[in-house]
């Protein structure tokens, strides 16, 4: 595992993947760390005849569109899983895979993240573990100065 990169994003899914691509786009040097594979909680977290609300042809994250037989149909659970992995390629996102992130630390002028396969320092850290997922949220986040950009 790389020990020191500018930014970590947390979670290898539509809205981590689209940050690393914006990243990329930029010449940042990130990580993106995945608990499982990309598109985990579509494959491992979602009932198997879940659709998504939206047709194929809406499905577009940036420098990716749907590009399937079917763009009046709509991706079951198992679709959005492969969508997001083929991002993942396309974008060369640089993900870390089956590692769980344990605990974000202030250090010096960035971050200590450790996770179960080690370390990583880096500038910034991206939080996108999922909109439905539930944020175990510190008390002293109160206390987090408001120079300081958060978003739930």
């Amino acid at each position: 595992m790389r020990r020191a990169v500018d930014v970590v994003v947390v979670g290898g899914g539509a809205f981590g993947l689209a940050m690393s691509h914006a990243l990329t786009q930029r010449a940042i040097d990130h990580v993106v760390i995945e608990r499982g594979e990309v598109g985990h909680a579509w494959r491992a977290e979602r009932w198997d005849s879940l659709r998504l609300l939206t047709p194929n042809w809406m499905c577009r994250l940036p420098g990716h569109a749907y590009d399937g037989c079917d763009p009046d149909g709509y991706m079951g659970a198992a679709d959005v899983a492969g969508f997001l992995a083929g991002y993942a390629v396309r974008a060369r996102a640089p993900v870390l895979p089956h590692t769980t992130v344990q605990r974000v630390m202030p250090s010096g002028d960035g971050y200590l993240v450790r996770t179960d396969q080690g370390d990583l320092r880096c500038r910034a850290v991206v939080l996108a573990s999922g909109a439905c997922s539930r944020p175990a949220v510190p008390r002293l986040a109160d206390d987090v100065p408001r120079s300081v950009a958060q978003w739930t």
